[in-house]
Parts: C-alpha cells; sequence; structure tokens
C-alpha cells in the first residue's frame, strides 16, 4: 500500500503503527499536502497530509483552520473495532503532546517525547525517522512501558537520549537570549529563536503563557519556521489573521505553524500580531 507523509513526529509515526504500515508498503515523504487523487484514493494512506477528518478515505489529519479534528492517531484509533488499554493510554499521551497539553506531574527524563525527539535529532533521513518512530511504538506497547514515566535506559535507545541531553544544554544556552512581552489582554508572551528542540516547554517554565518559537533553518531543505503555543491557551484564532498575509499557516486550538514550505514574515511581524490579538 502507498502511505503519504508530511511531517515525521508521534502523531504520525503512531498512526501509521495503529494502521499496521509495514515495511512491504511504498511510503512518500512529500513536503506539502497530498495530491487531491491520492487524498480520495481510500487505497492510499494520507497521515498528516491533508483531508482533515475524511477517514473513510484513509487520510488522517487535523490541521483544518476553524475546525477541530482530534489527532491523527486518535482518528485511528476511533476507526479500529477494538483496542486495549495500553494502546489508549499511549494515544492518549502522543494526543497531550501534539496537542502541547501540560502533563502533571511532569514526567523525569527521559520521557517518550525527549527519547522521539532525540531519535529526530540522530537520524537526518525522513524515511529512517519514520521507521524508527514506529518501532520505538511497538517496543513500548510490547514491553509494557508506560508512556506517561520515564523511559527505561535500553542500549538501542542510549544514542538518542544522549542526542536529546546535548539538545537541552543547547536550549539552556539560547534561553537567555529569550524576549517577553505582555500582551493586551495580559498575557505573558516568550519569544526565542533557536535551532534546537525543546523552547516550548523551557518558556512555558519562565512562566509564558504563550510562545514563540523561530527556527531559521529547520529541516532538509532548511526554511524560515515560526511556532506559537498557549500553554492552556487557545491560538487557533491567530492563523486567519496569519493566512491573510501569508497563506499556509496550520495547527489547532493550543498550537499553530507557519508554512512547511517556510515563512516569509518577519520576526516582528508576527510578534506584533501575537501581542496585539492575545
Amino acid at each position: 500500500m502507498k502511505v503519504i507523509v508530511q511531517k515525521i513526529d508521534l502523531d504520525t509515526c503512531l498512526t501509521a503503527h495503529i494502521l499496521g504500515v509495514q515495511k512491504s508498503d511504498e511510503i512518500v515523504a512529500t513536503q506539502g499536502d497530498a495530491l487531491f487523487g491520492d487524498l480520495q484514493n481510500s487505497q492510499v494512506i494520507c497521515i498528516e497530509a491533508g483531508g482533515s477528518g475524511m477517514t473513510a478515505q484513509n487520510n488522517y489529519d487535523h490541521h483544518q483552520p476553524g475546525q477541530y479534528f482530534p489527532p491523527a492517531c486518535q482518528q485511528a484509533l476511533n476507526c479500529l473495532p477494538h483496542s486495549d488499554d495500553r494502546l489508549g493510554r499511549l494515544v492518549d499521551y502522543v494526543c497531550m503532546v501534539d496537542e502541547a497539553i501540560e502533563i502533571k506531574p511532569p514526567i523525569p527524563f527521559p520521557s517518550l517525547s525527549s527519547l522521539f525527539s532525540g531519535m529526530l535529532l540522530t537520524e537526518k533521513s525522513q524515511i529512517n525517522q519514520f521507521w524508527f518512530g514506529i518501532s520505538i511504538f511497538r517496543k513500548v506497547l510490547v514491553d509494557g512501558i508506560d508512556p506517561f514515566g520515564a523511559m527505561p535506559d535500553l542500549p538501542e535507545w542510549r544514542p538518542f537520549i544522549f542526542a536529546k541531553l546535548d539538545n537541552q544544554r543547547e536550549v539552556e544556552q539560547v534561553l537567555g537570549t529569550a524576549r517577553f512581552f505582555m500582551s493586551g489582554n495580559g498575557l505573558k508572551i516568550g519569544y526565542l529563536e533557536a535551532s534546537a528542540i525543546g523552547g516550548i516547554r523551557a518558556l512555558y517554565s519562565q512562566g509564558c503563557q504563550v510562545v514563540i518559537l523561530f527556527n531559521p533553518a529547520f529541516g532538509e531543505p532548511p526554511a524560515r519556521k515560526f511556532t506559537i503555543a498557549g500553554n492552556q491557551v487557545s491560538v487557533d484564532h491567530l492563523m486567519p489573521i496569519l493566512e491573510k498575509v501569508e497563506p499556509g499557516w496550520g495547527g489547532h486550538r493550543t498550537i499553530i505553524g507557519s508554512p512547511r514550505k517556510g515563512s516569509y514574515l518577519s520576526v516582528e511581524h508576527v510578534l506584533d500580531v501575537v501581542i496585539y490579538n492575545m
């Protein structure tokens, strides 16, 4: 079967696992949404590649502006005739991470999200990231590892954990360059330019209710990327404002991002939109 993916993340890989994607399947990593014909073809699985909510056509996405859909893995789970508690708990965890919902109490390092992030930092090929991500989920489920607890120190996971530790040190180094503002409604806003992963939670720990991250060279090929997240605060009303000047913004209630092909907006423009509309 042909499987089209756009962004390799927890949600994409868990959705693929739930749907039973195998090594024999044709995996296509695309820079934009899947073609209309693929979205309409139920013999093609499209994961986070357009067709939000169209699970009958084998499309699993949730980035439709102005309309809420649960994360792709929850959509896939809902399509199963039956499930089990382990898989349901894993889906709950990934949904919370994907929707930037703070997990309390905090999970000691390394969390499943940290492990996965370290894998993304280690593996540069999207296809390799995809299969490694699925293998991590399979190990968690087969071994009965609690996704809401610290991940065990397994030899095959150590390179990912070390990569994440290096990344955390980089975040700590650049955190001192963060800028802070107050919105018109009195919300604390934090802005950080960084290529490291983890800036959102780092700024949340500084008391920020809304976070703006800017990565000047995200992904392959490198592209300018903005991420705007709210700590239990809705930010999706900013999407239509930003889309008026730059089509392609997407996301959901608590986290949105610039077009995946890259943003041409200035930092000051994005800051102004957030400050004056939050």
